[in-house]
């Protein structure tokens, strides 16, 4: 889910205003995902009404691994429900428990590196796939080879031809931004051509400097950054020095990141990511520092879970008795690696958690069959899998997002709900437009337009996507595990499965068609979470005869 996603306008931000973003991202929000469809009218989970058919009703705490960028560990709102592991001491360097991973206190950071640092750029999967599978099957035959390295093959193909013409086309703006000479040589020809005042994209576009295609790049890449608020090109180009190591993460980060071969993000993790027998690889949690994207989804998503209920600050979140484990896999920008979402699974199984949460995906997946074997361990050991569907506005059976429900031999697995994103209107806009959808690969719609919760340094944000609609469901997911500690994974899912409020609506369909469609198409349940109707059926299924 994670793409390079800060945005060249977003440039504005970092270098006039850095200080302003996270005040500017407080926005207030009202309690809309929690409200009752029925009796308020809006397409809430009816969490309030959960919690009062709840009442007087014990429960035991229910440990929620966060797969994701990582959690802010020290939020007001999250410190309190934090899972602890319970055999190992803080920072005493000695792995006490005997897990493998040395002071995992609240989780494990499988993006990290000795020395305590997380990267926060990482390449998107057909970079990562065309870079590890090019020395086995660039020249191999595929009539020759296994199954699995056929499946590998052909993803290497796919990676191959998406990566190689984007490659090529970031080249210029790649020798624009690693010759930092020939980059300000033409930044100050531009200076001389463009008048000291308020310029434009479009003055910076057609200024005259030759048809030099690294020359150009130069041009294009401080064209498309520049703002209004900058002032004149001179001064601009003043905020692009003293800001010139971000300019380039931002303004170049295709040519300089996503498409360069010599990048290389897991040096300093210092594991080989083709080699997926290694485990015991990273660091103790994410130390966020003053970054502005580390931990910043993860602790969102967290947020959304299992933000403390009821201490008078922030948001609540929808379960009660959770344990927020922290289980960093998906870098701030890029995408993930199948590696480290198969490990962080089985960590977090190992580790007692009952429910897990993964706000990610991707298109490509060269190592699927570690993952399915990760989502069959979770099975085996009771555990609910929550998965959010991806936002393309896509039909899931047209096209994959990873990881995937669906094995290689066609099994659903039991244990996983696949989550879309849906509005506050019970109207023709219920369905958001971005949300991808599914007959068979969907199971159901929950909130994910406009939520409010946690994110670094304190703060709270609005955000969208089907990244916060499926903390929705994992949270109701541990609240029914939480008081009907009985249930099973496959039971909880089946009842969050057949309770969902289903609206006899016609919605717009995801996408850009335009298309109207019945709401139930949308997804295998065609039903929305509801938290009321599933505590119900939990207590009618526990009930004693």
């Amino acid at each position: 889910m994670k793409r390079y996603g800060i945005g060249l306008v977003a440039v504005c931000w970092y270098l006039l205003t850095p200080a302003l973003l996270s005040a500017q991202t407080r926005i207030n929000a009202t309690d809309w995902p929690y409200l009752d469809p029925k009796a308020d009218s809006v397409a809430g989970i009816s969490l309030n009404k959960a919690y009062d058919l709840l009442k007087g009703r014990p429960s035991v705490p229910v440990t929620v691994g966060v797969l994701d960028s990582g959690v802010d560990l020290e939020h007001p709102d999250l410190r309190s429900v934090l899972w602890t592991n319970p055999n190992e001491q803080p920072g005493n360097g000695t792995d006490d428990d005997k897990n493998g991973y040395v002071d995992d206190v609240h989780g494990w950071n499988f993006l990290g590196a000795p020395d305590g640092t997380t990267y926060e750029y990482d390449q998107p999967e057909i970079t990562q796939t065309y870079l590890l599978l090019r020395g086995k099957y660039d020249n191999a035959n595929r009539a020759s080879l296994s199954p699995t390295e056929q499946r590998q093959y052909d993803t290497y193909q796919q990676a191959k031809k998406l990566f190689l013409p984007r490659y090529k086309a970031a080249l210029p703006q790649l020798l624009a931004f690693t010759d930092t000479a020939r980059f300000w040589q033409t930044a100050n020809q531009l200076a001389t051509l463009l008048p000291d005042s308020v310029t434009s994209q479009a003055a910076i576009r057609s200024a005259n400097i030759g048809t030099d295609s690294v020359a150009v790049a130069v041009r294009q890449t401080l064209a498309r950054a520049y703002q209004p608020p900058y002032g004149s090109f001179a001064n601009y180009l003043n905020l692009v020095r003293q800001h010139f190591d971000r300019f380039m993460l931002i303004a170049g980060g295709e040519a300089l990141i996503a498409y360069n071969p010599a990048y290389n993000a897991r040096q300093s993790v210092g594991d080989n990511p083709a080699d997926l027998t290694e485990r015991y690889y990273g660091n103790p949690a994410v130390v966020i520092g003053k970054s502005a994207e580390l931990g910043l989804h993860g602790s969102h998503v967290a947020g959304i879970i299992g933000a403390t209920r009821g201490n008078g600050i922030g948001i609540d979140g929808v379960a009660d008795n959770v344990r927020i484990m922290s289980v960093a896999v998906v870098p701030a920008n890029g995408d993930e690696r199948d590696k480290d979402i198969a490990n962080g699974i089985r960590y977090a199984v190992d580790n007692g958690a009952k429910v897990l949460n993964m706000s990610f995906g991707k298109r490509l997946s060269p190592f699927k069959e570690q993952v399915d074997a990760a989502i069959r361990y979770a099975l085996d050991h009771d555990v609910i899998i929550v998965h959010a569907a991806g936002n393309n506005g896509e039909d899931l059976d047209k096209t994959t997002n990873y990881p995937s429900a669906t094995d290689e031999q066609g099994r659903r697995a039991p244990n996983v709900l696949t989550v879309g994103n849906s509005t506050r209107y019970l109207n023709n806009r219920l369905a958001a437009s971005s949300s991808n959808y599914s007959l068979n690969q969907v199971d159901l719609f929950a909130p994910g337009t406009d939520i409010n919760s946690t994110v670094p340094h304190n703060q709270y944000a609005v955000f969208s996507g089907t990244s916060m609609s499926a903390p929705h469901v994992a949270g109701v997911a541990a609240l029914i595990r939480s008081y009907f500690p009985q249930l099973t994974a496959v039971q909880v899912c089946n009842i969050l499965r057949e309770s969902t409020h289903r609206p006899t609506l016609v919605v717009n369909r995801p996408g850009r068609s335009g298309d109207l469609t019945p709401f139930s198409t949308l997804s295998q349940t065609g039903g929305l979470l509801n938290a009321a109707a599933a505590v119900q059926l939990a207590i009618d299924r526990t009930r004693q005869p």
